[in-house]
């Protein structure tokens, strides 16, 4: 610069900083129109009053669900696709592209560039329009800060307009920010909010949406590339537009960085040669764009965070929130169970199968939801034919006023057991099970008004505990099961264990048992509409010993300053005591053939357990349940240990009333996934009930075989034992009319309260069949050899 140039550039400085500034500045914006009014000490006293400081608020970034691995992204939300990335994690060459295509003199100034500033002068008033700018660097980024800052329209027009007043603005910010900011710490803000066209907001997103890397991987002519579009991200966005542009902007950019020494020519040549390489990533947000395996849990996410309160006082609030505060949710989701799970849906049933049936897994004693997998596709393309699936984005495994679920069959046997354990009554409980009951609850069948509930087979008949009738799940026991321990304290546990009742029948179904005692006895079978996640979440509080843990799906949130919220963490309080949840435990044992640890029978003679298969394949301590609905329109199957539960379904969501193809694809399901996820963990033993409520307090039978029916029951009752009559009278020994036997027999301890089946003999003498007790003579451990006369099965032949 020669000594004329340099004192004139000085003078300007001092102008620009002082009174002058307006005077200078107009002339720049607005050669042709001239000052229109805009005196030197109007310009000095609009720039006197501005504030010295500017107000930088927090851009809003991208937030990110990832996986519990920390590492593989599930969806990302935004409003501007941005992410702040520090200088260091910026290729230099990028860093040096920009600073050569926007401000070469970046360095040297102190916010305003002179220099720049006469160039710009001399050009314009020349050419007689604005055909050259003269904003440094810095000034972009306070003209990108005060349209940031802006509340309202107004405010935002006077950071965009092309006026005198902003570019004195823009001065003094500069000057100030250079004061208060290293040039380094500018570079990198100016990176971070600058708009690169194609939703690229910021130099990570940029960096992504056209080569679909990190920053900090920018190649030479990539970062020459992506530099270039900062002055017009529209004209020069090689993706939407005509690459040619782009790519003489590149080549501009490359030349500014040979003169400013920061590559060689022969760089410049190599990198102007190259291909423009584009690989751009979907500038796409929210779950319907995110991993499609991952889309349910993703919806759910979502769900969750618009309810939680601690996101904002409304649903926009909270919304807006998620979009803008580039947080780092870690999910509570396991990549592997996630993968294991889908496969054995996929296995059972297509996507384009009208029947649905998913699995969700919950972690006992925190809440954490592990795995959703559903035979849908989560998304809203169009459905082929006017059907509703295979695309949806109802919450099928979740739950929603809309969609509250399906019925849940016998799985709610549980709740009935729960309630029941807490009123005292122990897993040794006798009660006679016929094969259908006339109940004392308001349903109405063919025999009257009462509700008459059948088994689901007849082999079930007999005299059960609640480890038996459980294990084999026998109907008519459940329903005097809940007789005595009423649907009400059964509704209140299955709510304590965490099932959210939303269907509008359940609801006044609830109600109307409050008030009666004649109410919902179809309750313990299970004909509310629950989701699988609040199934797999109520046996996983039993799983855990009767603590419930609110579902989750995030183990940590952490927002863009590395501090975490408390949002994510487990919820849990207590829903029963240790001892009830280690009773229903060993219950629950008996349906999957893993056995009593207290030593109560899991079935009755004859009887067998409903899904052995799970025991038989899984080495370790397992418990479940299966449930089956009326007419098959649902199967379910909730199996557990101590340290996962999962429940597993399989309905028709748009006709509850559809008979399902195969009603035991749900324990498949969860048996072949628990088989491959289940030694990840760490084996765990259920803990043993005690013995108080495993038998309560025992008392012995008497034997009244031989007494009248009258005596036998007041002394059974005497006894502290409810006796039921059988008045279909047996072959038997004893003289007609008297007591043949008693189920159990006379002489077995019982717990108190316990019911006594009194069977009435009709006198005529029974043997058994010579063929059979031959065999049985060989062999007195057959099966058949136990079975004694008057009892079901028995081989035998009337006396002449």
């Amino acid at each position: 610069m020669s000594s004329p140039d340099r004192r004139l550039a000085n003078s300007l400085t001092l102008i620009v900083c002082g009174i002058l500034a307006g005077v200078v500045l107009a002339a720049v914006a607005f050669p042709v129109v001239g000052f229109s009014g805009l005196t030197a000490k109007s310009a000095s006293d609009g720039f006197r009053d501005l504030p010295a400081e500017i107000r930088i608020p927090p851009l809003p970034q991208t937030s990110t669900l990832l996986a519990s691995d920390n590492q593989t992204v599930l969806a990302s939300f935004f409003d501007e696709n941005r992410r702040n990335v520090k200088l260091e994690d910026i290729a230099l060459v990028m860093r040096q592209a920009i600073v050569a295509a926007e401000d070469s003199r970046f360095y040297e100034h102190k916010g305003v560039d002179a220099r720049g500033i006469v160039r710009a002068l001399v050009r314009n008033q020349t050419s007689g329009e604005v055909t050259q700018g003269a904003s440094t660097l810095t000034q972009q980024y306070v003209r990108s800060v005060l349209k940031y800052s802006a509340a309202n329209a107004s405010q935002y027009k006077a950071a965009t307009e092309d006026t005198a007043a902003r570019k004195l603005r823009e001065i003094r910010y500069a000057i100030a920010l250079e004061k208060e900011f290293s040039k380094n710490q500018i570079l990198e803000n100016y990176l971070n909010i600058t708009f690169f066209g194609n939703g690229g907001t910021g130099i990570h997103s940029a960096s992504e949406v056209y080569f679909g890397k990190p920053p900090s991987q920018l190649t030479l002519p990539e970062a020459a590339l992506i530099a270039g579009l900062a002055k017009d991200p529209t004209r020069y966005n090689p993706v939407k537009n005509d690459q040619r542009a782009a790519l003489a902007r590149r080549t501009y950019v490359l030349r500014q960085m040979v003169r400013m020494k920061y590559i060689s020519q022969a760089e410049a040549d190599a990198a102007d040669q190259a291909s423009i390489g584009l690989n751009p990533k979907p500038n796409v947000q929210g779950c319907e764009y995110g991993r499609v395996d991952f889309g349910f849990f993703c919806g759910w996410f979502l769900d969750w965070w618009q309810k939680n309160p601690a996101f904002g006082h409304s649903t926009t609030e909270r919304l807006t929130m998620l979009r803008k505060g580039g947080f780092r949710i870690v999910s509570t989701i396991d990549v592997t169970m996630q993968k294991t799970a889908q496969r054995q849906v996929d296995r059972g049933l297509s996507a384009y199968n009208r029947f649905a049936t998913g699995i969700v897994i919950v972690q006992p004693g925190t809440g954490r939801v592990q795995a959703m997998a559903i035979n849908r596709k989560y998304g809203i393309k169009k459905n082929p034919g006017g059907k509703t699936y295979p695309y949806t984005e109802n919450p099928l495994l979740t739950g929603s006023t809309i969609s509250p679920g399906y019925q849940a069959g016998s799985t709610f046997k549980m709740f009935t057991m729960l309630a029941a354990l807490q009123q005292g009554i122990p897993l040794n409980h006798t009660l006679w099970a016929p094969p259908q009951l006339t109940s004392q609850y308001i349903g109405g069948c063919k025999t009257g008004k009462y509700y008459c509930p059948k088994n689901a087979d007849s082999r079930m008949t007999g005299v059960h505990t609640i480890n038996s009738g459980f294990g084999e799940s026998v109907n008519t026991y459940f329903v005097q099961l809940e007789q005595e321990a009423t649907v009400r304290a059964a509704v209140a546990a299955a709510q304590a264990a965490g099932v959210v009742f939303r269907g509008s029948t359940d609801l006044k179904n609830i109600k109307w048992a409050q008030n009666s005692q004649q109410a919902w006895g179809s309750f313990t079978l299970g004909t509310a509409q629950v989701s699988p996640l609040d199934m797999a979440n109520a046996y996983a509080t039993v799983a855990a010993r009767g603590k419930y843990c609110k579902p989750t799906p995030v183990r940590s949130i952490t927002d863009p300053t590395g501090k975490k919220l408390l949002a994510g963490n487990p919820s849990c309080k207590k829903a029963f005591a240790p001892a009830v949840a280690d009773a229903a435990n060993d219950a629950a044992r008996c349906p999957v053939g893993d056995g009593s640890m207290t030593g109560v029978s899991c079935t009755h003679p004859g009887g067998g357990a409903t899904a052995t298969s799970v025991g038989a394949a899984i080495d370790r301590p397992v418990a479940g349940k299966t449930g089956t609905t009326d007419d098959n329109n649902a199967g379910w199957f909730v199996g557990y240990t101590p340290n996962l539960a999962a429940a597993s379904f399989i309905a028709n969501p748009d006709k509850y009333y559809d008979t399902v193809p195969d009603s035991h694809l749900p324990v498949q399901i969860v048996r072949d996934t628990f088989t491959k996820v289940l030694p990840m963990l760490p084996v765990k033993n259920f803990v043993r009930a005690p013995r108080k409520l495993s038998y309560g307090t025992l008392v012995r039978v008497p034997d009244v075989k031989g007494a009248t029916p009258e005596e036998a029951i007041a002394r059974l009752r005497y006894a502290g034992f409810s006796p039921s009559l059988n008045y279909e009278a047996e072959d038997s020994e004893e003289p007609a009319g008297r007591v043949s036997r008693t189920e159990p027999d006379g002489g077995t301890y019982l717990s108190k309260r316990s019911t006594v089946r009194v069977n009435i003999s009709n006198g005529k003498k029974t043997k058994r069949n010579p063929a059979v007790d031959k065999l049985c003579k060989a062999d007195p451990n057959l099966p058949v050899c136990k079975i004694k006369p008057g009892e079901p099965g028995f081989p035998g032949v009337p006396n002449p």
